[in-house]
C-alpha cells in the first residue's frame, strides 16, 4: 500500500511540474480613470512649517526645491525677541520703545525667494521684541505679553505695510504661535493675549484690507479652543482661519478637528472662517523630538504620510496642514522632523509628498483587493496612481488601469523603498523612474507580477506625450485672498480654489443637500474671462436654493458697488430660481443686481467691463456656487482669459 501512495504522488508531481503553475496573486489594484470619486487631491491643502531653528544658509539651499512639493505656503514664526538668531530676524525690531527701528534685510530675502517659488509666507507675528521686552523678567522674557501695546501696534503696522507696499504681502497673517502653550511661547496673561490679538488685527486691515488674519496657533492641548473664539465672536473680531497644532496620526488628529469644529460652529461669526491645522507631523511629540530610533528618515516613514494626508481629504473643512519640519536644523544630533536632512538632502517623506503633489487633482476610483492602500487620479494629460503597502510583510501585485484618458503614451514606475528614493536607507536620494514602458498602447494597461515591499510604495504615471498639465500655473489676474464658507461643518460637501491654476472644485459629496461656495479676490482682472464647467453626476434642483452659478461683485474704490450672477443651462438642466433666499457672505451680501442668464452653462464668457459698475478699477469678487444639487454631483470650473 505505502508503495502505491508513493507511485501516485509521483505521478501528481509530474503532473503538476508539467503543467502551467497558476499565479497565485490574491493583492489586485484597479483603477477606473472614467470614474470620479471625493474628494479631490488638492494642492492648497498640504503645506510646511519650520520654527525658529534652520538657518538663512540652510533656507536658501532648500527653497529652490520647494516647488517639487506643489504647496501654498511656508509657515515661520518670526522669532522677535528671541535669543537664538535662526533665520536672522529675532532683531527685527530693534532701537527702543521710543524710538524703534527695523531690519527688514533678511525677511525681504526670505519673502522673495518664496515668491520665486509662487509660495505665499504665512507669518506667525510673535514673540516679543526686545525693546517691549521687561528687562526685570529673568525668565520667558521673550514671551512675555509687549509692555507697550501702543508700540506693539506700531510695530505690527510698520512691517505689514512694508510687505503691502513691496507688493510682497504675507498670504496668511497669524497673531503669535501657542498662546495657551507652554510658557516658552507665551507667558503672559489671558487678557494681555487678548489686547495682542485686538492691536494686530486691526493695523494690519489698515495697511490692507485684504489680508487673510488667522490664530491663535493654538497648542496642541487646545486649551483655549473654546474661550478664544468666544472673545472674537463677543467683540465682532476678523479671523480668516482659526489655527491650530496636533502631532501624531491622522486618525487622532481627527479629535482636534473635531472640538475645534464644534468650537466654531457655536457662533455664526465663525461662517467665513478656515480650519488651518499649522502645525502637525505623522509622529507623536515624545522627547527627545530629534531622534534616529523611528521611521522619520526611513522609507516606513513615506507611506504613512500618504495614509495620513488621504485621511484628512476626508475634511474638506480643514484648509490647510502644515507639516512640521520642512527641514531638520543644523544643529540637531540627531534625525528631526523635517522633509529634509540638516545636510540638505531629501528624505523619503518628501518624495512621498512629490508624488502626491504631482498628480493630477481629479481623484477617479481605486479598488483593492488585498491589505493595499492608495489614491488615483487623472486629467486629459496625466493619469496616475499611487499604492502604499502597509503591512509588515511584501505582497505580490497586479495593478490593472482601465479607461485612461487618452490611448497611447508613456508610463513611468516609480518606487519608495530601502532601495529607492530613501537616502535615509541609503538608497538613491531622488524619485526617478526604476521602469519605463516609452509609447505604449494603454487602452488596458497591466502592470503584472511585481513585488511591493513591507510598507513601501509603488506609483504608476502615464502620460500623453504633450508634457501638458491641469497642474501648470496661468495667468488670469492677481489673486489678493482666497475666501470659504462654511454654513455647515463636518460635511462631505466640499469647495476649493487654486490661485495658481484658476481653477474651482467643488462637490455635494454624500449629501443631499448643501451649500458650497468658495471666493477669490482679484485684482488686474481682463475685461473678459472665458469659463468652462465640467459637471459629474445627475445634477437636479432640489428646491429652490438649488444653484450652480458664478457671481461677481465689482469693488469700486473699496465698497463692493454692483454684483451679477452667471447662471444656465448644463446639458438642458438649469440650476437657478428667482426665488433663492440663501446667504450671501461676501461681496454686497445681499441678492444679485443683476441676473444674466447665459446659453451653456459648460462654456461661457463672463463679460466684467461691459457689465462693471461706473468707476471699476479692475477689482473684485468672483464666487463659485454650489448648493443642493444631488448626492454624488461635483463641478470643475475653470476661468481662463
Amino acid at each position: 500500500m505505502r508503495k502505491l501512495f508513493l507511485a501516485l504522488g509521483a505521478i501528481i508531481l509530474s503532473y503538476r511540474l508539467s503543467a502551467q503553475l497558476p499565479r497565485l496573486i490574491l493583492n489586485d489594484v484597479y483603477v477606473d480613470f472614467a470614474v470620479g470619486i471625493d474628494h479631490p487631491l488638492v494642492k492648497t491643502k498640504f503645506n510646511v512649517y519650520d520654527p525658529v531653528g534652520p538657518t538663512m544658509e540652510q533656507f536658501d539651499k532648500n527653497v529652490k526645491i520647494m516647488n517639487e512639493l506643489n504647496i501654498e505656503t511656508y509657515r515661520i514664526e518670526l522669532g522677535w525677541g528671541r535669543e537664538h538668531p535662526g533665520f536672522g530676524y529675532n532683531k527685527m525690531i530693534g532701537g527702543t520703545a521710543s524710538h524703534l527701528t527695523y531690519d527688514f534685510k533678511p525677511l525681504d530675502h526670505m519673502v522673495t525667494e518664496l515668491k520665486k517659488q509662487n509660495v505665499l509666507m504665512h507669518g506667525a507675528y510673535s514673540y516679543n521684541p526686545f525693546p517691549l521686552q521687561d528687562t526685570t523678567i529673568k525668565k520667558y522674557r521673550s514671551s512675555s505679553a509687549p509692555t507697550d501695546m501702543k508700540k506693539w501696534n506700531e510695530i505690527i503696522k510698520t512691517v505689514a505695510k512694508h510687505y503691502y507696499d513691496s507688493g510682497i504681502p504675507f498670504g496668511v497673517d497669524e497673531i503669535w504661535n501657542e498662546a495657551d502653550g507652554l510658557y516658552i511661547f507665551y507667558s503672559g496673561t489671558p487678557d494681555q493675549f487678548k489686547d495682542i490679538y485686538r492691536n494686530s488685527v486691526a493695523p494690519i486691515l489698515e495697511v490692507n484690507p485684504d489680508a487673510f488674519i488667522a490664530g491663535p496657533a493654538s497648542a496642541p492641548e487646545l486649551v483655549w479652543h473654546q474661550s478664544f473664539p468666544e472673545f472674537v465672536a463677543k467683540e465682532k473680531l476678523p479671523m480668516d482661519g482659526f489655527t491650530f497644532h496636533h502631532y501624531g496620526s491622522a486618525e487622532l488628529g481627527l479629535n482636534s478637528i473635531d472640538k475645534v469644529a464644534a468650537s466654531l460652529d457655536r457662533f455664526d461669526h465663525f461662517k467665513t472662517t478656515a480650519m488651518i491645522l499649522d502645525e502637525w507631523h505623522s509622529a507623536d511629540l515624545i522627547e527627545p523630538w530629534c531622534r534616529d530610533d523611528d521611521v522619520r528618515s526611513k522609507y516606513e516613514g513615506a507611506q504613512q504620510l500618504l495614509h495620513d494626508f488621504k485621511i484628512f481629504l476626508s475634511r474638506p473643512e480643514l484648509t490647510s496642514i502644515s507639516w512640521a519640519w520642512y527641514m531638520d536644523p543644523t544643529m540637531a544630533k540627531a534625525t528631526c522632523m523635517g522633509l529634509i536632512s540638516n545636510d540638505g538632502h531629501r528624505k523619503a517623506v518628501f518624495n512621498a509628498w512629490k508624488i502626491y503633489g504631482n498628480m493630477p487633482v481629479d481623484r477617479k476610483q481605486i479598488k483593492m483587493i488585498g491589505p493595499l492602500d492608495g489614491l488615483a487620479s487623472a486629467d486629459q494629460h496625466k493619469a496616475s496612481a499611487v499604492i502604499w503597502n502597509p503591512d509588515p510583510y511584501q505582497r505580490r501585485i497586479d495593478v490593472h488601469l482601465n479607461n485612461i484618458p487618452f490611448n497611447k503614451g508613456n508610463v513611468k514606475i516609480y518606487r519608495i523603498d530601502k532601495q529607492h528614493a530613501s537616502w535615509g536607507d541609503g538608497g538613491e536620494e531622488n524619485l526617478i523612474p526604476v521602469e519605463e514602458f516609452k509609447n505604449v498602447d494603454l487602452t488596458s494597461w497591466k502592470y503584472l507580477d511585481h513585488i511591493i515591499p513591507a510598507h513601501g510604495i509603488l506609483y504608476v504615471e502615464a502620460d500623453d506625450l504633450s508634457a501638458k498639465s491641469e497642474l501648470d500655473v496661468v495667468d488670469v489676474a492677481k489673486v489678493l485672498k482666497v475666501n470659504h464658507y462654511y454654513p455647515k461643518r463636518a460635511t462631505s460637501s466640499y469647495a476649493d480654489f487654486d490661485r495658481k491654476t484658476w481653477i474651482a472644485r467643488l462637490g455635494m459629496g454624500n449629501e443631499l443637500t448643501a451649500d458650497q461656495e468658495v471666493g477669490v479676490v482679484a485684482n488686474q482682472l481682463p475685461d473678459v474671462i472665458n469659463a468652462t464647467i465640467v459637471v459629474e453626476g445627475n445634477i437636479k434642483n432640489a428646491d429652490n436654493n438649488s444653484l450652480l452659478a458664478l457671481r461677481v461683485d465689482f469693488d469700486v474704490n473699496g465698497k463692493y458697488a454692483k454684483s451679477i450672477l452667471f447662471h444656465g443651462p448644463y446639458n438642458g438642466t438649469d440650476i437657478f430660481s428667482p426665488g433663492r433666499n440663501s446667504n450671501i457672505p461676501w461681496g454686497t451680501k445681499k441678492n444679485a443686481d443683476q441676473v444674466i442668464k447665459v446659453t451653456d452653462l459648460s462654456n461661457f464668457k463672463l463679460k466684467l467691463k461691459e457689465n462693471a459698475p461706473q468707476g471699476w478699477n479692475g477689482k473684485a469678487h468672483i464666487s463659485f456656487v454650489m448648493e443642493n444639487t444631488g448626492a454624488g454631483t461635483r463641478a470643475k470650473i475653470t476661468l481662463r482669459k
